[in-house]
């Protein structure tokens, strides 16, 4: 469930969805790669005792954000 909320309504995660459904993934696939996108950036997060930081999860392409 916090990969489906993260998916409509972070800038970061849903670019990087749209991203992996650009590049042929399914949606399921989609959304299982950003639970696992998830978990290693909150597990980063807790081992380095620093916040969570939503634009280092995804690095939205120029072309994109115009």
């Amino acid at each position: 469930m916090p990969a489906l909320s993260a998916k409509q309504h972070g800038p970061y995660v849903k670019a990087y969805f749209q991203h992996l459904l650009d590049n042929g993934k399914l949606p399921l696939q989609a959304v299982c790669a950003v639970m696992r996108k998830l978990l290693h950036a909150i597990h980063g997060m807790l081992k380095h005792d620093k916040p969570f930081d939503n634009a280092r999860f995804y690095a939205i392409p120029a072309s994109i954000d115009q």
